[in-house]
């Protein structure tokens, strides 16, 4: 059984993260993912996406850990590499793509969030750009555009879990809902919008996208190269491994 599901109604297409119990998202969860949203891409029947988790706990609680540890400079850095640009493919979707958050956002989840058109929370998520815990960085280009430089470092520098109102707040979402409502109202948005004229959505998307992301590539390669020099580091190796032991990390700054 693979990591992602697919169903696609009424030029609709549902993407379901399936990776008991928190939708962690490994290697395969994100080659998955690719092959998914290109294969949607060829289909011209396809109006509108809609992403979520399965069940109730998590949309996706960020990467899997256990692949952290065997990771350095060199293999982090094609590691980071391939998932950024997985993500990016999915924000350069052709057409819009709705994210259903039902639990748990946290890390690369939280990430994924944000490169999705239109976030629509349930009451009960939680929220959190968590790969400080793991001596490495992220998100920190796609946060900026929507927080304040201060709650973006708040972020960033504690790894503090925010609620679904609060991101609401920020803007880091668009709409809350309770749980049972979710996916209800993630259809009734993409609905509207597949009534629409497909090519004015398309072009409006690119616009749109054009017009928010400033420096975003850039800003991209500038993380992406942290991060592949973070991978490397000895504290890296602490925190995964007093993560996966359950202790307290010292941390040497090397």
């Amino acid at each position: 059984m693979g990591d992602i599901c697919l169903a696609i109604s009424d030029s609709i297409a549902v993407v379901t993260i399936d990776r008991p119990p928190v939708n962690a998202l490994r290697t395969q969860t994100y080659t998955e993912l690719d092959q998914t949203f290109s294969a949607l891409a060829q289909n011209n029947e396809v109006k509108c996406v809609i992403i979520t988790g399965a069940g109730k706990k998590a949309f996706a609680a960020g990467a899997d850990v256990n692949d952290f540890l065997a990771l350095d400079s060199n293999t982090g850095a094609e590691y980071t590499r391939r998932n950024t640009q997985i993500r990016e493919n999915i924000r350069n979707f052709p057409a819009p793509v709705i994210c259903a958050i039902n639990g748990l956002a946290l890390g690369g989840g939280f990430v994924l969030a944000l490169m999705c058109d239109i976030r629509v929370s349930s009451e009960e998520a939680r929220l959190n750009l968590s790969e400080i815990n793991m001596g490495i960085i992220g998100g920190t280009q796609h946060i900026a555009p929507y927080v304040s430089p201060g709650t973006a470092k708040i972020m960033v520098y504690t790894g503090d879990m925010i609620t679904a109102q609060q991101a609401l707040q920020l803007g880091l979402v668009d709409i809350v809902v309770p749980g049972p409502d979710l996916l209800g109202h993630c259809w009734a948005i993409a609905r509207k919008i597949v009534s629409k004229p497909p090519l004015a959505i398309r072009y409006a998307k690119q616009s749109l996208n054009f017009a928010y992301s400033g420096g975003l590539s850039q800003g991209i390669e500038v993380e992406t190269k942290y991060i592949e020099k973070l991978w490397g580091t000895r504290d890296k190796n602490e925190a995964v491994a007093a993560f996966l032991e359950k202790r307290t990390p010292v941390f040497k700054g090397v």
